[in-house]
């Protein structure tokens, strides 16, 4: 995020985002070379492979599939980068044609469950699913966090609805098809006589009533 995103992205790992009810703000993962040759190793794939990764044409996203394409070399995995434009992208990745690729996701709205459901929950992962979500476009189900996602949206006490939401958060870390990484930042301009703007974290969550101007 420092290097290729400086102040548009910032890191983060987990499928809820930063200023939502339990939101991870700590990092799971860091650049272990070693390690992730080893991993590789216990998966049978000790001489890497190939894949290609769908992503924008455009900046940043072309910047940070180069990146990842660097990363992953340098453990075996040979990434063959195929840049269009974001309809095409995210056409492919609807009808689940993608072997990699790099797209960004906001809430619906400001609950957990927005995100939860998308990337958790897939009841049917057959083409005539009418709940297509990104755990469906990935072609990965898992029957316990798609459970535990639809129990967390009804759970009646707040904390511990936010508990696990944190729970399937990591959950979904170790055994999903996702590599979350960044979070966008919103900016604003604003001149040095104008105060009291509060960029919220969706759009509609933005405050404008306690602008003022000296």
């Amino acid at each position: 995020a420092t290097n290729i995103t400086p102040n548009i992205f910032t890191e983060q790992q987990a499928f809820l985002p930063k200023g939502l009810p339990g939101a991870l703000t700590d990092n799971a993962f860091t650049k272990d070379v070693d390690k992730a040759k080893g991993l590789l190793k216990e998966a049978g794939l000790e001489n890497g492979f190939e894949i290609t990764l769908d992503c924008q044409n455009v900046s940043p996203y072309a910047d940070i599939a180069q990146a990842l394409q660097a990363d992953l070399g340098a453990i075996g995995i040979k990434v063959d980068i195929l840049p269009a434009e974001f309809r095409q992208v995210i056409t492919k990745t609807r009808a689940r044609k993608h072997e990699l690729a790099l797209l960004r996701w906001g809430s619906d709205y400001m609950d957990p469950n927005s995100n939860a459901q998308t990337f958790c929950e897939n009841k049917n992962n057959g083409d005539d699913a009418t709940d297509r979500t990104l755990a469906w476009r990935s072609s990965w189900q898992n029957k316990e966090l798609t459970d535990r996602a639809e129990a967390a949206v009804r759970e009646q006490d707040a904390d511990k609805r936010v508990r696990e939401y944190e729970r399937l958060q990591r959950d979904l870390q170790e055994v999903g098809p996702f590599a979350i990484m960044l979070q966008q930042v919103e900016i604003a301009a604003l001149r040095k006589q104008v105060s009291g703007l509060e960029i919220g974290p969706l759009s509609d969550s933005t405050r404008y009533v306690d602008i003022q101007k000296a």
